[in-house]
This record gives C-alpha cells, sequence and structure tokens, in this order.
C-alpha cells in the first residue's frame, strides 16, 4: 500500500494483526478502532499513524483487508476465496487498472483481460485475479481508480 506511504514490514504488521485477528470481518469503524487498539501495544507510532487516516484513506486500507481475509458472517457463498497479492502484485494489478488502452465500460469483463495479459509473464498473479469474484474484482478496480484520483489532484 505505497499509496498510504507504509513500508514493506508495517504492511506485514497490519496484515498480520488483520489476519489474527479478523478485522475483516468488521464494519469500518470497528476496523479502524480494533487496529488501532491492537498496535498500541505492537507499534504505537504506527497505530498514531492509522488513528490520523482520513476517512478515504482508511477506506484504501478497509477495502484492501476485505479482500485479503474475504466475506463476513452471512457473506454471499460466491464472493470467492481470499487473494493474497504481495504488495509488488497489487501494484502491478492497480497500475494495469488505470492504464487500460481504451477506456473500461465494464469491469467484470476488464478481469479476464488482465488475466489474458499476465498468463504468460505473471501466471501466479493471473491465476489469483482468475479466482476473484466479480464483486471482488470490482472493488479492487475502484481501489485503482481512487488512487489515481487522488494522485493526480
Amino acid at each position: 500500500m505505497s499509496y498510504l506511504r507504509f513500508t514493506p514490514d508495517e504492511y506485514r504488521t497490519i496484515a498480520g494483526l488483520c489476519r489474527r485477528l479478523r478485522l475483516g470481518r468488521q464494519h469500518r469503524p470497528g476496523f479502524k478502532r480494533l487496529l488501532v487498539q491492537a498496535l498500541a501495544s505492537v507499534a504505537p507510532e504506527l497505530g498514531k499513524r492509522l488513528a490520523r487516516l482520513r476517512r478515504s484513506e482508511l477506506g484504501l486500507l478497509y477495502n484492501q483487508f476485505q479482500e485479503r481475509i474475504g466475506p463476513g458472517p452471512g457473506a454471499s457463498a460466491n464472493t470467492g476465496p481470499r487473494h493474497d497479492f504481495t504488495p509488488a502484485e497489487l501494484q502491478t494489478v492497480l497500475d494495469a487498472c488505470v492504464t487500460p488502452p481504451s477506456p473500461v465500460r465494464f469491469v467484470r469483463p476488464f478481469k479476464h483481460v488482465l488475466v489474458e495479459l499476465f498468463a504468460e509473464s505473471a501466471p501466479e498473479l493471473a491465476q489469483k485475479l482468475a479466482h476473484m469474484s466479480g464483486h471482488q474484482f470490482e472493488r479492487l478496480y475502484e481501489q485503482a481508480c481512487e488512487q489515481q484520483r487522488r494522485g493526480s489532484a
């Protein structure tokens, strides 16, 4: 999550806490509160930084870990398995989402274009994308667009 300026170690700390505490199943305010509390004993400075995140920044972080941890109770069974993109893979996908050769009208079919694009050069990434549900990919695409809007503003 280079957009939020986390180091790889900070990202791993956050990801580990989210998995261990199953924070991906929390609503957004609960996610932030519980994550900040958990970081207070492990990485207090990182916890303070997270406490100061704006709503849009928190949304990016929240959406990222919703993808990684998976749906909460009562979620549709067709939302698919969790997807553990490495930070580099995630950035590659986000970059590909905002630099297509033509405008993207329909997001879900665009996922299949990316799977084909990465099939030879990054087969593991292509496989992870292929296993994402349409809803998960839409959220990832929205995250990429939001990141681009923030970067160009």
